[in-house]
């Protein structure tokens, strides 16, 4: 049986080296390259075709480093690879944003996450989304507190769902009101509004519901 080919990037050596040490006893995974830069892992991923890249969601120092416009330029060098992120940050937003992006998996850099990269390996090249089971817990628990608010929303009028697509497309109040042609301040009270009707708290509840909600 032909051996899982992958790939590791991030920005810190020591993450690297880890990650791979770790690897090193799973007979059924070999390791081809590892990369500090996205610059030199889009390289490498056209040279070393890998079958999973387990991939920093951010990376110091690059002006396009969030992990959905990484994902974005991973998929047009090497469509068959297999991204699983691996992140500090793992608020359910972000997790949620990358695999309807396509991302196969994500995993935190605690050490449930590092104890577990085989499994996740092994998940994604089965065609298996992989999250760790805290992280999964998690995803559910936010799932179910938007189901809870679906019926909502309905209850919201034309204006207000107007100005929470466009905050949840990542607009400011004040381009949104330069945009609709109202005041900061209306702008500001239809989205008060909107997110009291949705039952939310703050600006992740409300991007995590309309995205449900689309």
């Amino acid at each position: 049986m032909r051996k899982t080919r992958v790939g590791i990037a991030d920005d810190h050596p020591f993450v690297l080296l880890g990650v791979e040490h770790i690897l090193q006893s799973c007979v059924d995974i070999k390791t081809c390259f590892r990369s500090e830069s996205i610059a030199e892992l889009l390289d490498l991923l056209v040279e070393v075709p890998v079958d999973v890249l387990l991939c920093d969601y951010e990376f110091e120092g690059d002006p396009q480093a969030d992990g959905l416009n990484l994902l974005d330029r991973i998929q047009r060098v090497a469509p068959a690879t297999q991204v699983v992120f691996l992140s500090a940050h793992c608020s359910t937003y972000i997790v949620s944003a990358a695999l309807n992006a396509g991302a196969a998996g994500f995993i935190g850099k605690g050490r449930e996450g590092i104890q577990n990269l085989a499994t996740a390996i092994r998940s994604v090249r089965s065609g298996i989304v992989y999250l760790p089971d805290s992280l999964a817990n998690k995803m559910m628990s936010t799932m179910g507190h938007v189901a809870e608010n679906n019926a909502s929303l309905s209850a919201l009028s034309e204006k207000e769902a107007t100005v929470v697509r466009m905050i949840c497309d990542g607009m400011s109040i004040r381009a949104i009101a330069k945009r609709l042609k109202r005041s900061p301040k209306t702008v500001s009270n239809q989205k008060n509004a909107g997110m009291k009707k949705l039952g939310v708290k703050n600006d992740v509840e409300l991007v995590t519901i309309v995205r449900e909600w689309n």
